[in-house]
């Protein structure tokens, strides 16, 4: 029997290998919140029936029928990778580092994007556990949001072929790991893989979403779409709050004001794991433009500015994602 509570509950996923086709969740994240929703289309047929003030129940019926749901946590250094994976899309590469227990994953925006199998386990009070699944879950967007007395926390949002209540409940098991956080952030601008660290940044946000068609139903699927595919560009905005520093009005304000791109890397660097090679989850946007308001003066306090970014392309390169961990198997 599980705690009656959240404390009983659990969260696990797999990358799919055909879409839609169920893989039992292998990894589990130390979540924070998640959920996994039944979508329906319900309508109401019409017709006249002498002597019926109602709408009549039999004529109420389900057309459709998908699944939905989202997962928020830590952003940790082990297990992150069909997450990461599932949200850049294209392919994704892992590379052991000089023999040693360090594995690189790289994952770049891409097509199409890889799906999952999600469970959620959620404890009725009594301590029995109802088993909630998505199947062919796409990764519709992702927020990162870490301030540096903070955690570095994501979130991911799932659109699905199919919700199951029917699966047997996976055995969670969960790997040693630790979150990221402020004290271990770094955030440079300036030309793509020369970039340099800004000093003054108080907060960061990052969201990523990818445009999919998420509707497509069709005759002879009993009420399921198709597979989600892209329809869209994907973008990626995101702020930064600062103080106001000489520096910091080099590297934001003064290409805010003439309008210029330059490449923002988004890093955090934790325990050294061996060698020269540490725990890392680092996210590049190879052209990315500022916007906000002229640093204004509020009152007596320090001064700080809020920017906004928007990744755009630059012809050339593509947002990514590293992450470095001892996740030696599959990224999926």
């Amino acid at each position: 029997m599980a705690i009656g509570s959240g404390l009983g509950s659990q969260v696990g996923y797999s990358t799919e290998s055909t879409w839609g086709t169920r893989v039992a969740p292998a990894k589990f994240a130390r979540g924070t919140a998640y959920a996994a929703n039944r979508a329906q289309n319900r309508v109401q047929g019409e017709g006249i029936q002498a002597g019926v003030l109602g709408n009549i129940g039999a004529h109420y019926v389900e057309t459709t029928e998908a699944g939905e749901g989202s997962l928020s946590l830590d952003v940790q250094t082990n297990g992150m990778g069909p997450l990461l994976q599932a949200l850049t899309g294209g392919t994704s590469t892992i590379t052991q580092q000089a023999a040693t227990a360090a594995w690189l994953q790289t994952h770049t925006l891409g097509d199409p994007l890889k799906s999952l199998t999600v469970q959620v386990g959620t404890p009725y009070r009594t301590g029995t556990v109802f088993v909630q699944e998505l199947q062919g879950a796409k990764v519709t967007s992702g927020e990162f949001s870490c301030a540096a007395d903070g955690i570095l926390t994501g979130t991911f949002n799932f659109d699905a072929k199919k919700y199951d209540s029917s699966q047997t409940l996976a055995t969670a098991t969960y790997v040693a790991t630790k979150p990221f956080h402020g004290k271990q952030m770094a955030v440079k601008t300036g030309t793509f893989g020369a970039e340099a660290s800004v000093s003054g940044v108080k907060n960061v946000s990052l969201s990523w979403t990818n445009a999919l068609d998420t509707e497509d139903y069709t005759a002879g699927s009993t009420g399921l779409k198709a597979e989600q595919i892209r329809n869209g560009v994907t973008t990626i905005t995101g702020s930064l709050t600062v103080d106001w520093l000489t520096t910091t009005k080099t590297a934001f304000e003064d290409l805010r004001v003439a309008n210029t791109s330059t490449s923002l890397v988004l890093k955090w660097t934790g325990a050294l794991i061996a060698s020269t090679y540490y725990e890392d989850i680092e996210i590049g946007l190879p052209g990315v433009f500022f916007t906000g308001d002229t640093p204004s003066v509020q009152g007596a306090d320090v001064l700080t500015v809020d920017y906004g970014f928007e990744w755009k392309y630059d012809g050339t390169n593509l947002p990514y994602i590293k992450y470095m961990s001892t996740d030696a198997t599959a990224i999926g």
